[in-house]
């Protein structure tokens, strides 16, 4: 198994005790100059890489539309470009989706043996800084405190906006949801429950502040949210 380290000063061992029988080797730190070649060989290293298919530490943490965690994934990217400053990543099967992290943003590259095929394509895993949050078709990111440790995702509060019935119509809101391949409707509160099992959810879109915002109706016998589901196919 063959592991590439990125941008981190060596760890060396602590001093050894006195009189512990052991001859103590004098520490040779690396200068510079020496750290700079090391990073350039690596990155030389990640470059041959291109085109491999790698599992990212940590995985991604899916989102829904209030911010809520959803089941994980781990699902395989594929390296696309390396150049000096950055990698190109691009999701290999479900998703389609691409991303861009600076190459201070990888640890170390790691393959992975028992799923690559000889001559053929190659598989592995890619060890990062930083902490992956996709939601919908948007990708964010926050560092990690150590390579590969796994960052919750933030708390996000939602405003509730009140609206008229034509409100979705008259802004554009739901053009843009239509456009994007789902049905849209009012619904009652006390129907959640049963439409989120159908595959309905609460639509929450950015206002012009960028606060994640649903939007509720004044109804009787009982107020209403706006909410979307995924056509099929």
């Amino acid at each position: 198994m063959l592991a590439i380290s990125f941008g981190e000063k060596p760890e060396f061992p602590a001093s050894v005790p006195r009189n512990s029988g052991v001859t103590q080797i004098p520490q040779a730190y690396p200068t510079s100059a020496a750290l700079s070649k090391m990073r350039a060989m690596n990155l030389e290293q990640l470059k041959k890489n291109a085109g491999s298919r790698v599992q990212i530490e940590p995985p991604a943490i899916h989102l829904d539309s209030q911010g809520r965690e959803l089941p994980g994934r781990n699902e395989d990217w594929i390296i696309a470009r390396v150049t000096d400053s950055e990698l190109q990543l691009n999701e290999a099967v479900e998703l389609g989706l691409s991303t861009t992290i600076g190459r201070d943003a990888v640890h170390h590259f790691t393959s992975n043996p028992s799923r690559s095929v000889p001559g053929g394509v190659q598989y592995g895993f890619l060890n990062l800084m930083v902490q992956m949050f996709i939601q919908n078709d948007r990708i964010t990111y926050r560092p990690c405190s150590r390579p590969g440790e796994r960052v919750p995702p933030m708390p996000s509060p939602i405003v509730e906006k009140w609206v008229t019935f034509n409100f979705p119509a008259e802004s554009g809101l739901q053009r843009k949801l239509e456009q994007t391949g789902f049905r849209v409707a009012w619904a009652m509160i006390s129907r959640l429950p049963l439409l989120e099992l159908q595959g309905w959810e609460i639509v929450v879109e950015p206002d012009r502040h960028g606060m994640p915002t649903s939007f509720h109706l004044r109804d009787s016998p009982e107020n209403q949210v706006f909410v979307k589901h995924r056509r099929s196919g």
